[in-house]
């Protein structure tokens, strides 16, 4: 069946995440490429990609990192090609070098790249809000509020883009990008356009130093006031105002929902003026400044930071003094996280001096947690990361006497879990690749050290600290936990995988390989479901001295059920005659398809959940653990 992003068929509407509807609008674009690096909230742009490039006739990667995905569009929007560039918000921070070179430099053919924002963190180390970044680079930013905004708002950047040669954030949060709802198809486009690099805008030798080097900021900040003066008539913005109204709204991207429920349920649409904002940066000061002349009260809503806030505050100073904002700043509304529509009810309610719309959230919630516990995080059921962590702690303990005289510097991915209990070995977490440099930093101070990294992790970001380590002859020891996929964002290939994006077969990088290239003398490579022999290997690494690195490897337990469907793993299970109720699988392994029943006092496992990697076996010191009969 062919995917619905794909369908040649204008005027139809059709079901769509927001991501997915990025997809569509960049189709309707005409682009010609895109690239990636795999991120939650923003994967499923990229995945859809993957699935429909070949079809439409695209090219599109999944990059190393983000900052090789931006230079690999940018590439080909100097040859006159448009491109998107999906990514999460702190994927924008990896790519910042050369995002800011193409707002500088400028671009020729439209190139728009998404940074879907995570508000709340819900999967993410942090909630930063990347349009201050788009303001400090004279970027415009649109941000849609639903799945046909996310299609439309597509197609309107790369048509801004080349209006004004600039680069285009397409600025998205969670709720959006993982929203579902209908959105009226446009046409496919094809643009065909010759691929042709522009000498005159981007060489030096024939545009010359001078005029490619200086002058840049003026003509960026040049372009950012065009696009302000266009915006307050652009259709991405809509002021809804009689003259009547004594409170306004200025809603930006996805709390312009938000809003009208609440208008809904206050049976107040009439009462209060809404300017629906699309293009946060440069804010349509004219629109902004007729809103803040007609009422008495404004309410500004946003996800996370009070960077529209901040600018209509500004602008109420000449427009209007006195003018009662309401917001993040006045504490109205929370200074973080996501907004929710309880917030908005209760602050509109109190602008227009009506009773509050009947939360039942609280009771629910009250109700809720009498009912359920928290869900704990942890890795699934046949995880090779779960046995790499028992092995090296295992390890540490017998070489160092103590697991905690040595300090786990984590990594982003999956394995990032290993904090988590009863693994609960693993101290820091910061970002991609950060686990090689902050380990080196505590060695050179005499702290001992573990960098505990992933596959596609180590690939992304950890080459030059390796690098780095082994220039200044630093004492680490790195473990890369390889499960040969980008699991935690959804089994994306990585340079290892031996395949593209599209599936198609290409030559597999070695992370062993490029260690050794780079000068690691020390290097294993174990099986992570064999226990013994790795906590073997983790043990001689720790009594090298120098950088010394073993790779843990056993693919990714899902992926590998993936590739059998539709067969099965035959499970494990427990023989009740000899278990001996001591919980040690539970309370120092933890695989939740591992159970235990209180009144017999006897461990069981779960044959739906268990993966059939036996290692609960090898954990088991009184053999009550075998493999089923098949």
């Amino acid at each position: 069946m062919s995917n619905p992003v794909t369908m040649n068929k204008p005027g139809e509407t059709v079901l769509l995440m927001g991501n997915e509807a990025i997809v569509r609008g960049a189709l309707e674009a005409g682009i010609r490429i895109a690239a990636s690096y795999p991120g939650t909230p923003a994967s499923e742009i990229g995945n859809t990609l993957a699935e429909i490039a070949e079809e439409v006739g695209i090219h599109f990667e999944w990059s190393t990192n983000e900052k090789v995905a931006f230079e690999v569009v940018y590439g080909a929007s100097m040859c006159n090609q448009r491109g998107l560039v999906p990514m999460k918000h702190v994927g924008l921070n990896v790519a910042l070098d050369i995002m800011e070179m193409a707002a500088l430099r400028g671009v020729k053919g439209g190139l728009v790249f998404v940074s879907a924002d995570d508000p709340s963190q819900h999967s993410s180390g942090q909630e930063q809000d990347q349009r201050w970044v788009a303001k400090q680079n004279c970027v415009p930013v649109l941000e849609p509020s639903d799945p046909q905004d996310a299609k439309d708002f597509t197609v309107q950047a790369f048509e801004l883009s080349e209006r004004h040669r600039q680069p285009v954030m397409l600025r998205t949060v969670t709720r959006v990008s993982h929203m579902r709802s209908g959105v009226k198809l446009g046409e496919l486009r094809k643009l065909d356009r010759e691929a042709k690099f522009d000498f005159e805008q981007f060489s030096y030798v024939v545009a010359g130093f001078d005029k490619m080097f200086y002058g840049r900021e003026k003509e960026a900040n040049e372009k950012i006031a065009r696009m302000m003066i266009e915006f307050d008539s652009s259709p991405l913005n809509k002021l809804v105002m009689s003259g009547r109204e004594k409170v306004g709204v200025i809603a930006a991207g996805q709390t312009y929902n938000y809003i009208m429920d609440a208008l809904v349920k206050l049976g107040a649409r009439d009462k209060v003026a809404v300017l629906k904002l699309g293009t946060s940066n440069p804010l349509p000061e004219g629109l902004v400044t007729r809103l803040l002349k007609g009422v008495d009260k404004v309410l500004v809503t946003e996800e996370p930071d009070p960077f529209v806030e901040l600018h209509v505050k500004a602008l109420a100073k000449d427009a209007n003094p006195e003018v009662e904002l309401y917001g993040r700043l006045g504490g109205n509304l929370p200074a973080e996280g996501e907004l929710m529509p309880y917030m908005v009810d209760g602050v509109i309610a109190e602008m227009l001096g009506q009773k509050p719309v009947e939360n039942p959230r609280v009771e629910v919630e009250k109700e809720a947690k009498d009912m359920i516990f928290g869900r704990m995080l942890t890795v699934c059921a046949g995880c090779p990361h779960r046995p790499s962590i028992y092995a090296l702690k295992r390890a540490v303990k017998s070489v160092k006497g103590d697991i905690h005289k040595v300090v786990v510097n984590g990594d982003i991915g999956c394995y990032g879990l290993a904090w988590a209990p009863p693994m609960s070995y693993e101290d820091t977490y910061f970002c991609m690749g950060a686990s090689l440099g902050v380990s080196q930093g505590m060695s050179q101070v005499g702290v001992d050290t573990i960098a505990w990294i992933g596959d596609g992790t180590f690939f992304h970001a950890a080459i030059p600290a390796l690098m780095n380590a082994v220039q200044t002859k630093t004492n680490i020891k790195v473990v890369v936990a390889d499960n040969g996929v980008t699991a935690m964002t959804g089994f994306q290939p990585n340079p290892q995988s031996g395949k593209m994006a599209t599936g198609e077969e290409t030559k597999s990088v070695s992370i062993e390989a490029i260690a050794r290239a780079v000068g690691v003398e020390h290097i294993e490579v174990a099986d992570a479901y064999d226990t013994k022999a790795t906590e073997a290997a983790f043990k001689r690494m720790l009594l090298t001295e120098g950088v010394a690195m073993v790779i843990s490897r056993r693919v990714c337990a899902t992926e590998a059920i993936r590739q059998m469907r539709p067969k099965r793993p035959v499970p494990y299970e427990v023989d009740e005659s000899k278990c001996v109720g001591c919980k040690l699988c539970l309370s120092t392994f933890g695989c939740p398809g591992l159970n235990f029943d209180e009144a017999k006092k006897k461990a069981s496992i779960d044959p739906t959940i268990c993966m059939g990697c036996g290692v609960c076996a090898q954990v088991c010191n009184v053999g009550c653990i075998h493999r089923r009969s098949e």
